[in-house]
C-alpha cells in the first residue's frame, strides 16, 4: 500500500500568496547556467522573492516546492536560522561548510522585466512526487535503489511506496491565451521559467491547475 504523505505546499503567507495576482515586474537571479530564484514586483511596489523550498520526507525521498515572501519575511527567517545539530555521514567538508553557514540575506535587483500580461489567470500547479522501490537498473546506481517521478495526484501508480503532493509551479494565462510558466525545475534547488507552449504543456501534463483564490482557501497556512 502507498504511503500517502502530508503534503508539501507553497510556502508563504497569504498576502504574499495573493500578490501572485498583482505583478507588475520580474526579474530571474541565475547560476551556473540555471535559474536559481526570481524576483517579482507587485502592484503595491513590494518586492518578493519566489524560491524554491525543500523538504527530505523519506530517506531517499527529497522533495522541492515553492515559496514566496517579502523582504521583511526573509530577514525574519533568517533570524531564526541555526545551524543543524547533526550531519550526515560521509558529508564532504566543502558541503558541511555551506550547511553550517548563515545564509546572507539576498539583494532584489533595480531593473525589472515588465509584466507582460495586462490582465491574467494565476494558478497554482500541484503533483504528486512519488517512489517506487527496488528499480532494477545498472549496477552503476547503487544498492537498494529508487525511482523518483510525479504524476497527478489522484493517479500515483500502486506500486508506488510513498507519495506527496507538492506545489510544483504557477501558470499565468493573459486573456489573450499567452502564458508564462514559472516552477521548480527537475535540477535540485532550481526553477524554470517557460513561455513556449510545448515546454509548458509537457510540464502540466502530471500537474493539476488550480486557481490562486481556491488554492488560498484550500491550501494556504491562517494569516
Amino acid at each position: 500500500m502507498t504511503k500517502r504523505l502530508p503534503s508539501f505546499e507553497f510556502q508563504g503567507t497569504r498576502a504574499s500568496l495573493a500578490s501572485l495576482a498583482r505583478i507588475r515586474g520580474y526579474k530571474a537571479e541565475s547560476g551556473g547556467g540555471r535559474t536559481a530564484r526570481i524576483w517579482l514586483k507587485g502592484d503595491d511596489g513590494q518586492v518578493r522573492l519566489l524560491t524554491v523550498d525543500q523538504r527530505d520526507a523519506l530517506p531517499m525521498f527529497e522533495l522541492f516546492t515553492l515559496a514566496v515572501a517579502t523582504m521583511g519575511e526573509l530577514e525574519a527567517k533568517l533570524s531564526e536560522w541555526k545551524p543543524p545539530t547533526t550531519l550526515p555521514e560521509g558529508v564532504p567538508d566543502w558541503l558541511r561548510a555551506i550547511m553550517t553557514t548563515r545564509p546572507t540575506m539576498p539583494t532584489p535587483p533595480t531593473d525589472f522585466v515588465a509584466w507582460p500580461f495586462d490582465q491574467w489567470r494565476t494558478q497554482v500547479l500541484r503533483r504528486a512526487e512519488f517512489i517506487v522501490e527496488d528499480v532494477p537498473v545498472g549496477k552503476t546506481v547503487g544498492d537498494n535503489p529508487n525511482l523518483q517521478s510525479v504524476a497527478r495526484p489522484t493517479t500515483v501508480p500502486k506500486e508506488a511506496w510513498a507519495a506527496c503532493e507538492v506545489a510544483a509551479g504557477v501558470l499565468f494565462s493573459s486573456v489573450g491565451g499567452e502564458r508564462l510558466l514559472m516552477g521548480v525545475d527537475w535540477m535540485p534547488e532550481n526553477m524554470v521559467i517557460l513561455d513556449d507552449r510545448a515546454k509548458i504543456d509537457d510540464y502540466l501534463n502530471p500537474c493539476e491547475a488550480i486557481d490562486l483564490s481556491i488554492y488560498i482557501e484550500r491550501f494556504a497556512r491562517p494569516a
